[in-house]
């Protein structure tokens, strides 16, 4: 997710557990707390592939922030300053003071559920690394979601304002938050029933569909690898035909198999879950990623080598800029109250 969100869930996590004890800068150093893992990204690879792969990698592992939790709550409740704290009038410096058991408790709660939340996402998260395990992208909410960061700002501001009902104002603004997440869900398991039917109608492929969300979980992009080929359709909630039409695209998987032994190339395979295509421009094999963005403008799109006399040339990977078709972008807003919109204009 987005670090506003990072922040605001840390923040209310940390009001709900130590907001008595320290105050309103319960707030502040949950919000810090919350966006430390995605640190990583100041940690650099000379590979483009490498630094897309090990992002949320070991800084995302449950068992890495298992391990960090209770080293950051010791060096927190050691050097903390007590003059910081809040002071009721009625209870000492000491009385306030946060026991270690709370500090361990709120900070690993902050940096599990920064974890657990980029799961949501289709990014994809190593929450087992080291374990050869595949990245978890669930995918149920866009990495950016005003529905599911307002109710935690919200919370946030009544706790500033309204120290009375801080801790109750932070429950409730986790709890929406937290029930939204699960309404994701169930939306994207009704759009997964609703793909898989149409596809079979179709006759394509449903042994790797990827489901992704737009914002608000309402609008929903599917996408069916197949082979030498990939389907990519739309469902919107608001949709009264539940027969999605498909547009078909080459992934040029046989151009993908002849470099598979690249392993910028192996690596993308792996960590996309195989949704990736190839393509060759001016001599340059491109490996797209189909997970984010649309056909003709995905976010991450990577050179992995070159074509010389018909041979592929391995090289270092680089990240291209993104393109982004504004044609197809108000399209696709069109497209959530307009299931008869042609996304696909010649």
């Amino acid at each position: 997710m987005d670090s506003v969100s990072q922040f605001a869930l840390g923040a209310a996590i940390g009001e709900a557990v130590l907001g008595r004890s320290l105050g309103r800068k319960a707030m502040l150093l949950g919000g810090l707390l919350g966006t430390l893992p995605d640190l990583d990204v100041l940690v650099h690879y000379t590979d483009a592939v490498e630094s897309f792969t090990y992002h949320r990698s070991w800084s995302h592992s449950i068992f890495t922030l298992t391990v960090l939790s209770p080293l950051l709550a010791w060096l927190l409740k050691c050097f903390y300053p007590t003059a910081w704290l809040d002071k009721p009038s009625d209870r000492t410096i000491a009385a306030a003071a946060p026991q270690f058991s709370k500090w361990w408790l709120c900070t690993w709660l902050i940096l599990i559920t920064h974890a657990l939340l980029d799961g949501f996402t289709i990014y994809g998260t190593q929450l087992f690394w080291p374990l050869a395990v595949k990245p978890v992208a669930w995918g149920s909410i866009f990495i950016i979601d005003p529905l599911y960061t307002l109710p935690l700002l919200i919370a946030l501001i009544v706790a500033t304002k309204y120290r009375a009902i801080a801790k109750k104002a932070a429950a409730i603004g986790l709890a929406i938050s937290s029930v939204y997440l699960a309404l994701a869900l169930l939306s994207q398991h009704h759009a997964r029933n609703v793909a898989h039917t149409s596809l079979n109608s179709q006759s394509l492929a449903t042994n790797n569909v990827l489901i992704a969300p737009a914002p608000f979980a309402l609008l929903w992009r599917i996408v069916s690898m197949d082979g030498e080929h990939y389907h990519e359709g739309f469902y919107s909630l608001l949709d009264n035909n539940n027969d999605i039409s498909f547009a078909t695209f080459n992934s040029n998987r046989q151009l993908i198999d002849s470099a598979i032994d690249h392993w910028p190339v192996a690596r993308l395979g792996w960590f996309t879950n195989n949704s990736i295509s190839a393509t060759i421009e001016n001599e340059k094999m491109v490996i797209n990623d189909l997970r984010m963005g649309v056909e003709s403008s995905y976010v991450f799109r990577f050179v992995v080598g070159e074509f010389s006399d018909g041979q592929f040339d391995p090289t270092i990977s680089e990240l291209l800029p993104l393109q982004i078709d504004p044609v197809r972008m108000k399209l696709i807003t069109r497209r959530y109250y307009d299931e008869n919109v042609n996304l696909y204009p010649q």
